[in-house]
């Protein structure tokens, strides 16, 4: 993994972290998409999320049952988002980058056929928008009928390895023994994923938007409050966060986040470079890590600080304490 020499920006008036982050929520029929959206808005504290969602059929029904923010839901529908769509959604992207004020995070809950890579795609055209992750819904009770359907297997198994998170959600459907056997059978279906296991579609806000400013990181320590779901996330969930005054030399901060700890989900803050004034802002979704180059800190940072999010009794803080400290 490299970092660049100089800093990078579509547009020279639009500093790289300023970007609109884009999540694209994906998963088969019945995986429980509109819940989970419908739980990031509950959650929101705050943020300002923009929702489009693409119904394949002639009546967007899914938009309907979003909670929408004071309206902000763009309905894609006729089509799927992924093929036919492509011109309609790139102006319902430009729409979402005109708002004012702009959204703080755009998310697209693609219909249960789509294509998330050609959306990832569609939306990397657009210098405006960072891809901020793909996350895959899988419905545990109905996995194994989905994958092995000769008709909609391989787009399932192509939701999955486009994604670079993947919700295991209905999990309290399963026994634990059966659980673990799924887990196992999506890794090795896609091997560079994270896997998170969820009801309901509870799952923190934090690793389903990683919008990576100050104030989601300081509100990434908090305890988690105000749950809708009989377990604590704090039972499933393991925090970790570093700030000090450390600098990092380009390379050797590459090979680090290359060398990052199984059970990690989710990795982001701002570092700073050992012998030059420039900082970096540091994502990490999955196996996929995004490191952008900032001319300055951002509000007025001075010190390093990163935070994460993984999976209780699989991360090792230990080993990013190593890392990182």
């Amino acid at each position: 993994m490299n970092l660049p020499d100089q800093p990078l920006s579509p547009d020279p008036h639009l500093p790289r972290d300023q970007r609109l982050p884009l999540t694209v929520i994906t998963g088969y029929l019945g995986a429980g998409k509109t819940t989970l959206v419908n739980h990031m808005l509950r959650h929101a504290d705050g943020r300002r999320i923009m929702v489009m969602v693409n119904d394949f059929g002639d009546i967007a029904i899914d938009a309907s049952l979003i909670q929408s923010q004071k309206g902000d839901t763009l309905t894609l529908s006729n089509g799927c988002i992924c093929c036919s769509m492509g011109g309609d959604l790139f102006y319902a992207l430009s729409d979402a980058l005109d708002r004012q004020p702009r959204p703080d995070h755009l998310v697209i809950e693609a219909s249960g056929v789509a294509d998330p890579m050609r959306i990832s795609e569609i939306a990397r055209a657009e210098p405006d928008l960072r891809l901020d992750a793909t996350i895959a819904l899988v419905d545990a009770a109905g996995f194994e009928a989905s994958i092995g359907d000769v008709h909609i297997g391989t787009s399932v198994a192509r939701q999955l390895t486009a994604s670079d998170l993947i919700v295991i959600n209905k999990s309290d459907l399963l026994p634990s023994e059966d659980l673990l056997k799924l887990q196992d059978r999506i890794a090795a279906l896609a091997p560079e994923a994270r896997q998170v296991s969820s009801r309901f579609g509870q799952v923190p806000l934090e690793l389903l938007l990683g919008q990576c400013s100050l104030q989601n990181l300081k509100d990434m320590e908090k305890p988690c409050e105000g749950h809708d779901h009989p377990h604590d996330h704090e039972e499933l969930y393991l925090r970790w966060s570093m700030m000090a005054d450390l600098r990092f030399d380009k390379q050797d901060l590459a090979a680090r986040l290359d060398r990052l700890p199984a059970g990690l989900l989710r990795l982001k803050g701002f570092v700073r470079l050992k012998g030059e004034a420039d900082w970096v802002s540091v994502q990490v979704v999955g196996q996929r890590v995004d490191l952008d180059l900032l001319a300055k800190p951002p509000g007025g940072l001075e010190r390093s600080v990163l935070v994460a999010i993984g999976v209780r009794g699989r991360l090792d803080v230990a080993a990013l304490d190593r890392l990182f400290t």
